[in-house]
């Protein structure tokens, strides 16, 4: 009888009795084609070599006294033009930068270990016939890619380690960073193992620092800026470039810096990303009355960087600060939105001849009553994540800053005051810290207002007494509701000054929103004739 009962009752009712459902799945293994982006690439953001420039100053050439010299034809040679510098020696291949006392040439290209990406996906779906023609989809989505292509600084500022005391640059030099960030005087700081094991007494004086300082306080005085400092508040990063010949035991020798460059974007496959996804659909197509599509996904994707393929090495979406530990730029990816939905129908108005309003009527008055339809689609997508940069420099790599780390639960309120934090700006900036040397700090950890609008349609189509001939009107409506929510933050703005912890008031126009989503209510009137 249970048996019976589960059969019939309950498998019946979810699976249906007579072939109403189907389940469906799938799996595929597949690789991105790599040669049109690789060649793109290599033509647009490679300096190596492949092309030679010569500027002339900005208004150099004048109408009246220096004027420049004339066109005389498309073909015109223009290596014999005054004032460009033509190069004297033939370009080399592979190209070899010198070394520099100080490398701060920041380039990009390619890793020569390169593969294919590769891209796992699969799905499984349950659907549904239910009676007046409505139809019931569930999917479960998900995918791993592997091998992406992702900018790495392959030169990044090394994370020297002293064998002595066993402490590397990151540890050490984030112990200054807290007595910073403290506002401790140079006085105050006690002399740390790997600076005094790594570098010469007389460190202070090499920096153009009081020589009365230790090898400690002299590293901290070219980056705390406060009281007794010699520096101008300079980043980590800059601090190594001084430091970095400077080693009583490798004296000389770069230890902190590749001698050629100071960051060198190298396109790599070492991307990797990661979505799961859940879908909700219900569908109406067979309808006389009504027919209408709803659909809800419920997701989420995270990677390790969202840049495109065909974008700069250097975008700050797709670029590893941190080369040695790429998993701490792991987060929501830039376009994950996680709840979306839309629905859109199409509704026969219940009035005119054969119909429950008017449905009396002779057929002169019905060409003008009859076979009107209301159409309508509407959209809704949660914020996509945002991310809060610090504005101390680069604390960890040389072309790329760090983003802030949150001290405390900062809350957003996008629909107060204008801003991200509208309803606690100052408690919310002073919530933040700068980055400590060696850190990524927190990607994405914010979300941006959703959206949602709906868009409406009034209409009939008027048949005419000829052979396919057809008159229609339309009258549609867009983001009917007005809706007005926020959306782009101006970057130069959304950025964490020096020690926000001890702000009295927040940077002007600090996550201030600069635009809206979307577009303001509009109308349009359609008048179609076909035949």
């Amino acid at each position: 009888m249970v048996a019976e009962f589960w059969k019939k009752k309950v498998l019946g009712w979810l699976f249906g009795r007579n072939n109403e459902s189907v389940i469906r799945g799938g799996f595929a293994v597949t690789n991105d084609h790599l040669t049109p982006i690789i060649v793109a690439q290599y033509d647009t953001f490679n300096f190596l070599g492949f092309s030679s420039s010569s500027e002339i100053p900005l208004y150099f050439y004048n109408l009246t006294g220096n004027p420049g010299p004339p066109f005389t034809g498309f073909n015109q040679n223009i290596r014999n033009l005054p004032n460009l510098t033509i190069p004297t020696s033939n370009l080399t291949f592979p190209i070899q930068p010198q070394n520099q006392e100080y490398p701060t040439t920041i380039e990009g290209g390619f890793d020569e270990n390169r593969v294919s990406p590769i891209n796992y996906s699969w799905n499984l779906t349950y659907e549904r016939t239910l009676p007046a023609g409505f139809i019931v989809s569930v999917s479960y989505l998900g995918r791993k890619a592997r091998n992406l292509l992702q900018a790495r600084d392959a030169t990044a500022v090394a994370n020297f380690v002293d064998t002595q005391s066993g402490t590397d640059w990151f540890t050490a030099a984030t112990q200054l960073e807290i007595l910073r960030q403290q506002g401790t005087a140079v006085s105050q700081i006690p002399q740390i193992p790997y600076f005094a094991n790594l570098f010469p007494a007389n460190l202070s004086t090499l920096l153009g620092c009081n020589g009365s300082y230790n090898q400690t306080q002299a590293v901290y005085s070219i980056v705390s800026g406060g009281v007794g400092s010699c520096g101008t508040n300079y980043d980590w990063t800059t601090a190594q470039l001084f430091l970095s010949q400077l080693s009583s035991r490798f004296p000389g020798e770069h230890i902190f810096y590749q001698p050629q460059f100071g960051s060198y974007a190298a396109i790599s496959s070492i991307g990797k990303s990661d979505y799961q996804g859940l879908t909700f659909s219900v569908r109406q197509r067979l309808g006389t009355r009504l027919v209408m599509d709803f659909n809800y996904t419920i997701s989420k994707s995270s990677d390790n960087g969202s840049r495109l393929q065909n974008t700069s090495v250097f975008s700050e979406s797709g670029f590893i600060i941190n080369p040695s530990r790429p998993e701490d730029f792991y987060a929501a990816s830039d376009f994950d939105s996680r709840h979306i939905i839309n629905a859109n129908a199409i509704f026969k108005l219940p009035f005119g001849r054969g119909e429950t309003i008017f449905g009396n009527v002779n057929k002169f008055a019905d060409l003008f009553i009859g076979g009107w339809q209301l159409t309508g689609i509407f959209r809704h997508n949660s914020g996509l994540p945002i991310s809060a940069p610090t504005d101390n420099g680069n604390a960890t790599n040389w072309s790329n800053a760090s983003y802030t780390t949150r001290t405390a639960n900062v809350q957003t309120c996008p629909m107060r005051g204008g801003s991200l934090f509208g309803c606690n700006t100052l408690e919310a900036y002073r919530s933040f810290r700068n980055a400590f040397p060696g850190e990524t700090g927190e990607r994405n950890v914010f979300r941006l207002p959703g959206y949602s609008v709906i868009d409406l349609g009034f209409g009939k189509t008027f048949n005419l007494p000829w052979e396919n001939h057809k008159f229609q009107f339309r009258w549609e409506i867009f983001n009917l509701a007005n809706t007005q929510k926020m959306g782009g933050i101006s970057t130069d703005d959304y950025k964490v000054r020096l020690n926000p912890q001890n702000a009295v008031q927040t940077p002007t126009n600090f996550a201030n929103f600069t635009a809206i989503q979307g577009s303001p209510r509009s109308m349009q009137f359609v008048l179609r004739y076909s035949f």
